[in-house]
C-alpha cells in the first residue's frame, strides 16, 4: 500500500526547511544534510544534497567523502570545526548515546550556542525529510 503524507505536513516541513540551521554557512548546512542522508540511506536526498554542494562549488572528493564517517574524512578536506559538526550530526542521527556529550562538547569548541542549535535543527529536519521520503517511496 502506498503511503501519502498530508499536504499540510509537507508544507510545514518546507517552511521549517527554509529556516532551520540558517545561522550556519550554507556549505556546512549542505554537508550535514548529505552526511545525515547517507546515514539514513535516503538515495533521493543523497542525490539532492550532492547536487546542491556541487552547484555551490564543492570538490567532488568532498562530496564523495561525506559517505564515510567524519573521522575517516582525510585531513585537509574539511576543517576541524566542520569535522566536529559532522561528528555531532552522526551521533544525533545514529547514536551510541554515550558519545552525545563528547560530540556536543567537541562541536562546542568550534561553534557558539546558536550555531550548535542550528546544527541540531539541521540534523532533526534532515532526519524528518529522510523518513518521509523513504516512507513514501
Amino acid at each position: 500500500m502506498e503511503a501519502r503524507v498530508g499536504a499540510g505536513f509537507l508544507k510545514a516541513l518546507e517552511e521549517l526547511d527554509s529556516r532551520a540551521g540558517d545561522v550556519l554557512e550554507p556549505r556546512l548546512r549542505d554537508m550535514i544534510r548529505l552526511r545525515v542522508s547517507h546515514l539514513n540511506g535516503c538515495h533521493y536526498s543523497i542525490r539532492l544534497h550532492s547536487e546542491a554542494l556541487a552547484r555551490a562549488g564543492a570538490r567532488p572528493d568532498l562530496i564523495s567523502a561525506l559517505a564515510r564517517p567524519a573521522r575517516q574524512v582525510r585531513d585537509g578536506l574539511v576543517s576541524e570545526g566542520e569535522g566536529a559538526a559532522l561528528r555531532l550530526a552522526e551521533v544525533l542521527t545514529d547514536p551510541p548515546r554515550s558519545l552525545e556529550s563528547e560530540a556536543r562538547d567537541d562541536a562546542g569548541s568550534w561553534f557558539n550556542a546558536n550555531q550548535l542549535g542550528a546544527i541540531v535543527e539541521t540534523v532533526a529536519l534532515t532526519n524528518a525529510w529522510n523518513r518521509v521520503t523513504r516512507g513514501t517511496d
